[in-house]
């Protein structure tokens, strides 16, 4: 929610060294369709997803982990998390973008079940490609997106 927009914007400035900065991600979160969650480490909050639903169809806007949390299964939480809200919103696929050279968090969403669709040439500010990923609502079996979630705290319309 809004509420939730200072601590994910500095999570946010953590994350990446080109952070969205606090008025735009205002103006995503206020879109409608729009939610967040966040994930906490020992109390903390420690990481967030930021996604997007309209249409029967999601997107899965930003995602990170603080990186003193990483490797605790967060990223996993989240995405989980961020899947399990947009088919409840009515959604039957969720994409995103990932940075071709970014292997962590590639080998996350492919275990999670999403699968490369499409690239985006020079998608990022450095000059560095992405790659467009899909989770199917048909895809669901046997890729654990539907385990029930614990320790994060939802924020959405």
């Amino acid at each position: 929610t809004l509420d939730d927009l200072p601590e994910i914007a500095k999570l946010h400035a953590e994350c990446f060294s080109d952070a969205w900065g606090l008025e735009f991600l205002g103006k995503v979160l206020a879109q409608p369709g729009s939610f967040s969650a966040i994930a906490a480490d020992e109390g903390r909050p420690a990481g967030f997803v930021i996604a997007r639903a309209h249409a029967g169809e999601a997107e899965i806007l930003s995602l990170g982990v603080r990186p003193s949390s990483r490797r605790q299964s967060l990223g996993t939480a989240l995405v989980r998390t961020a899947v399990d809200q947009a088919f409840q919103l009515g959604s039957g696929e969720v994409f995103l973008e990932v940075g071709v050279e970014n292997a962590g968090a590639r080998e996350l969403y492919g275990r999670l079940g999403f699968r490369e669709v499409g690239r985006w040439p020079t998608y990022y500010g450095s000059g560095a490609d992405a790659l467009t990923l899909r989770y199917s609502s048909r895809d669901r079996a046997g890729t654990g997106v539907q385990e029930p979630q614990t320790g994060l705290e939802w924020g959405g319309k």
